[in-house]
């Protein structure tokens, strides 16, 4: 089996479970409990792959490092905003001009 054909058939694997909750979900009554539980899945996902990306660098620990920096402007913007997207733009934008200037 060629590269490409086991990358394409694992697309359309994922795409296929992905599409087969969507339509049906609307059968099944969701609790307000796993309804409250699913609203906090996207932001401990990004949690966790910020975190990552902060403490870990080849397989070690990161120096501190413009990376730092700039996570401390983002959590000072998402405290002051309550955005996701000025955190993130924001975030990005000082990492860009700390490397910059470092």
């Amino acid at each position: 089996m060629s590269l490409w054909f086991a990358v394409v058939l694992a697309g359309i694997g994922t795409y296929l479970l992905r599409v087969s909750l969507i339509a049906v979900i609307h059968r099944f009554q969701v609790s307000a409990r796993v309804e409250d539980a699913m609203r906090l899945i996207a932001p401990a996902v990004l949690a966790a792959l910020v975190a990552n990306g902060l403490l870990l660098s080849a397989g070690g620990l990161r120096p501190l490092d413009t990376w730092h920096a700039a996570a401390v402007v983002a959590a000072a913007i998402a405290w002051w905003t309550r955005s996701v997207g000025w955190t993130l733009a924001g975030g990005m934008a000082a990492l860009w001009l700390f490397q910059l200037v470092a």
